[in-house]
Formats: structure tokens, C-alpha cells, sequence
């Protein structure tokens, strides 16, 4: 079961930086900017081809992606390079992305309510509007709750997309208050929020939802693209959204933000990241470990 956990984990991911590069991809040709590489995970190369003037490329760390494009990185006189476009147009190819996982969650969540699906609840709050609306059925012996039952929601097609909005939607602003949620809690506790995962943990919560079926694994990657969509938009440099900060200057001021600043801001972005993602994973191993020590 592991081994078919873990393909499922990575097509999972796999999907989820597919989707959201290739919004950035698109962006650029439809703004006339020329995209170099697409690139699916990071290091060493293991399969590569060329299309047009794009090398599509898989690499051995399944783990992320990028599209490099003329001009992104470095200065370039190239008529078709990156700062060469409008900011607006800068702008677009740097949304299209999260705009991409955002409108995979509405695909996948409209598709599942019109076929039939447990419906999304992820709160305290998700679980008793459900009790109300009878989607929840509560097992009693007396008073006392024993157990529950979730039923499916099969709805027409026009109500089954406007369901898909509306959750990508909820779970967008649950995932914000969560986020917004860990400086409080570092600077209260000193540690990360408990129920704060990483690759480590999603592979986890991917391991327990595959024996499920496709229904719950197509929900997971729901909910995890709309959770790409808003952590890319933080304003960290290194992110869209550190660069949607620069451009935004950019536009308000029109001048371009000082290279040596940006690349300065930007490196310290990436440190920040990475800091970040070796303690949620520490975080996220303890938790696994804690229970066998124990």
C-alpha cells in the first residue's frame, strides 16, 4: 500500500506544479514573451525534449517546477524577453499560475458534486453547517455522540460548478487565516501551528485518503491546489507573490525596482523558504516518529 501511496503522492504533486506552470507558460506566448525551459521538479535532468523553442524538461526532484524565460534572470536586449513586455503583461504572466490552481480546484470540485461526492469539510464550522443541513448524521447512545456519517451531495450541473466556486472559495479563506495564523503562533509558543504540514505530512494525509478511492484523492488535490494558490501569493520575494510586489512598485512608481535590491530580496526570500521548509518537515517527522517512540 505504501508503494501505491507513494505514486499517488507523487502524480498528486505532479499535477498540482503542472498545472500552475503551465499557466505561466501559456501567459508568456499569449504575451509574447519567449519561455526557454519548462521544467517539472528541480535538479538533475532525467528526460528532456524540445517543442518549438521551449525544452520541456523532467527532472529527478519531483518536488516543484519553473519556467525560465528570456530576459526573467538576467538583462537581455531580446525584443521578446521577460522585462521587455508591459508591466501589465509582467503582471498576468505572474497570476496565471495560482489562477491556474485555483480553476483546477473549481474542475475537480464541480466534477465531484455533479457525480457525487462527501462534501468538503475541513472545520469545526464545515462539520456542524453539515449536522444542520442533514449531509451529517450523528450516531447517539443518549445523549452522548458516538459516531457520524457523512452523505454524498449529487447536484445538477449548473449547481454542481457554482459549488465548485464557492468551496475553492471557502477553503481559499480558510487557508488564509491559517497562514496568517503562524507569526502569532511562532511568536506566542516559539514552534510552528500543530496542524501545519509539509511534503512529509501531505505524503501522510495522501497515504490514509488512498485506500479510499479516487473520490477523496480527487478532493485532496482540490484542497491542495487551492493551498498552492494562496501560499504562492505570498509577498516573498522568490514566490508570485514577491514578484507581483515588484511589479506592483514598479507600476505605481514607474521605475524598476534596483537589481542588486531585488536579487538581495530575493535570495533572502529563498533562504526564508527554505528555513520554512525544513522546520515544517522536522515538524512533520516528529509527528510521525512521536507515535512509534511512544
Amino acid at each position: 500500500m505504501w508503494i501505491l501511496s507513494i505514486i499517488a503522492f507523487l502524480v498528486l504533486f505532479s499535477i498540482l506544479v503542472l498545472v500552475h506552470e503551465w499557466g505561466h507558460y501559456r501567459a508568456a506566448l499569449w504575451a509574447g514573451v519567449r519561455p526557454e525551459e519548462f521544467a517539472i521538479g528541480f535538479g538533475r535532468e532525467i528526460l528532456s525534449w524540445q517543442k518549438g523553442e521551449t525544452r520541456f524538461r523532467l527532472n529527478l526532484i519531483p518536488l516543484g517546477g519553473y519556467v525560465k524565460m528570456t530576459g526573467e534572470a538576467e538583462g537581455s536586449n531580446d525584443p521578446r524577453a521577460f522585462d521587455a513586455a508591459p508591466v501589465w503583461k509582467r503582471i498576468v504572466i505572474t497570476i496565471a499560475g495560482v489562477i491556474m490552481n485555483w480553476l483546477l480546484a473549481i474542475v475537480v470540485l464541480g466534477g465531484l458534486y455533479f457525480v457525487g461526492v462527501e462534501p468538503v469539510i475541513l472545520t469545526q464550522n464545515d462539520f456542524d453547517t453539515a449536522v444542520e443541513q442533514g449531509i451529517v448524521e450523528l450516531e447517539k447512545e443518549g445523549e452522548a455522540v458516538v459516531g457520524y456519517s457523512i452523505n454524498e451531495v449529487q447536484l445538477p450541473f449548473g449547481e454542481a460548478a457554482l459549488r465548485g466556486v464557492t468551496d475553492t472559495a471557502r477553503v481559499s479563506k480558510m487557508v488564509v487565516q491559517k497562514v496568517a495564523e503562524i507569526p502569532a503562533t511562532m511568536i506566542q509558543t516559539g514552534t510552528l501551528p500543530a496542524d501545519l504540514s509539509g511534503p512529509v505530512g501531505i505524503a501522510q494525509i495522501t497515504h490514509e485518503v488512498t485506500p479510499q478511492g479516487i473520490k477523496p484523492l480527487l478532493k485532496l488535490l482540490a484542497v491542495l491546489s487551492i493551498s498552492l494558490a494562496v501560499m504562492n501569493l505570498l509577498p516573498i520575494p522568490a514566490l508570485d507573490g514577491g514578484m507581483l510586489v515588484f511589479l506592483a512598485y514598479e507600476l505605481v512608481t514607474r521605475r524598476r525596482p534596483s537589481p542588486t535590491a531585488q536579487g538581495i530580496l530575493t535570495y533572502a526570500g529563498i533562504f526564508l523558504l527554505l528555513l520554512f521548509f525544513v522546520s515544517v518537515t522536522w515538524q512533520d517527522v516528529t509527528r510521525l516518529i512521536s507515535p512509534i517512540s511512544a
